[in-house]
């Protein structure tokens, strides 16, 4: 792989999951229906960077933007805006210290951000300045961060500290409720950090990445009460999770590949080929995004506009790079129910917004031609779909041949006897 490596777990809402991981191969190239089709310029450059979020209820995205105190000349840490309907650059907001992770709360007209100095920033979004600021009490950053818009609690972690520990915020009185040190007391003994939590609304509580424990070695995913102020379960992982995200069916997935479901706390699959810090699950596109690493430029994190399909990926010495989501092929029902021998019979929907004409084929990229259209429809299928029959959407616009090249998506259907 070769530079902008944005890896991209697909995930659609069907009875089971099934992922197909794939790369940017370079620069502005589509791979899975996938379009760059701008970068955003960062005024002063952007060199180094932390967590990004975007507020889709308001159309902002926002990135923890390091600054470089080297240039000239220096360009201070800040908090960078974009618009994701225009995908303009609008301000930068300068902080005291470097941002780590940010987190927004739309209808507080708010954006909280952790600092290297232990301290968590308040922006009103409305005027772009800082209205607050929260100590946490420790002596390294105040690093990544989730908030309950249930309870309007922040969780925050203090993953630097000895030893490492998170805090339960008040997000309206802007005060520190309680504090959680993972020493082996009210919480494991952490022997790797911690990493990203999220929020779980159905089940009122947060998740967290813990990477490595006393415990587990291979990491585990920290379930933490909003209420209780406490931690109350530990999932134990198979691969030192960092980035977590909450998925469809009430299952976490983490950046090394588990998937997890919340009810059990069992590691129900593993992906295998992905990785990254911070991961976005996009509920537009239903699909989970992966930042990577490449030849010359790299990227920490991501985020998607669940409004409008755009995903933002800040690129070291380049910008906020604005890719339009890819293209997407379901079936309904899958699995298909049948009868005795029988075969099935689905519903084929596609999406493929890069593309102008498209093929399904049957069995392989020039296979059997089941339908020639445009970029989006469905159609429905004759009773021939067998169990494991794989169908292809080719972009076949300007007469692009039938290659695996062109391979825009794929459907595997499932069949179940009766």
């Amino acid at each position: 792989m070769r530079t902008n490596n944005l890896l991209m777990s697909g995930l659609p809402l069907a009875w089971a999951l099934a992922f197909a991981t794939t790369a940017f191969a370079a620069q502005g190239d589509p791979v899975g229906g996938y379009k760059l089709l701008t970068t955003v310029a960062i005024p002063g450059g952007l060199t180094s960077n932390d967590i990004s979020w975007v507020d889709s209820a308001n159309a902002r995205y926002y990135l923890a933007d390091r600054g470089n105190a080297t240039a000239t000349p220096p360009v201070p840490p800040r908090v960078d805006v974009i618009d994701t309907v225009t995908s303009q650059y609008l301000t930068s907001i300068t902080l005291p210290a470097a941002a780590n992770g940010v987190v927004s709360v739309p209808r507080a007209h708010e954006v909280w951000v952790g600092l290297s100095n232990s301290n968590v920033a308040i922006i009103n979004t409305d005027t772009n300045t800082i209205v607050g600021n929260v100590s946490t009490g420790g002596t390294a950053r105040a690093d990544e961060i989730a908030y309950d818009p249930a309870d309007h609690i922040i969780l925050i972690a203090n993953d630097r500290d000895t030893p490492p520990f998170v805090s339960f915020i008040s997000q309206q009185s802007r005060t520190v409720l309680k504090k959680v040190p993972y020493d082996g007391s009210s919480a494991p003994q952490s022997t790797g950090g911690i990493e990203q939590p999220v929020w779980d609304g159905p089940a009122g509580k947060f998740y967290l990445a813990i990477p490595a424990t006393a415990a587990n070695a291979k990491g585990e995913v920290d379930e933490l009460d909003p209420q209780k102020l406490a931690l109350t379960r530990s999932f134990p992982t198979t691969c030192g999770p960092a980035g977590l995200v909450l998925i469809p069916n009430q299952r976490l997935m983490t950046s090394c590949g588990d998937v997890l479901d919340v009810l059990t706390g069992k590691v129900v699959t593993t992906v295998t080929g992905v990785s990254g810090d911070e991961i976005w699950y996009n509920a537009g596109d239903q699909r989970v995004y992966f930042p990577g690493t490449g030849a010359s430029q790299t990227t920490h994190s991501l985020a998607a506009d669940a409004d409008n399909g755009l995903v933002f990926v800040p690129v070291s010495t380049a910008g906020v790079q604005v890719w339009r989501y890819g293209a997407t092929l379901t079936a309904f029902p899958n699995p298909i129910l049948v009868s005795g021998t029988a075969d099935g019979v689905t519903t084929i929907t596609w999406n493929a917004p890069n593309a102008t004409v498209v093929e399904i084929h049957v069995g392989s990229p020039s296979g059997p031609l089941l339908t020639y259209e445009g970029n989006h429809g469905s159609i429905q299928t004759g009773p021939w779909v067998s169990d494991g029959l794989t169908f292809y959407l080719q972009d076949v616009t300007g007469g692009l041949p039938l290659t695996s090249a062109n391979t825009l998506a794929t459907l595997v259907a499932h069949v179940q006897r009766n």
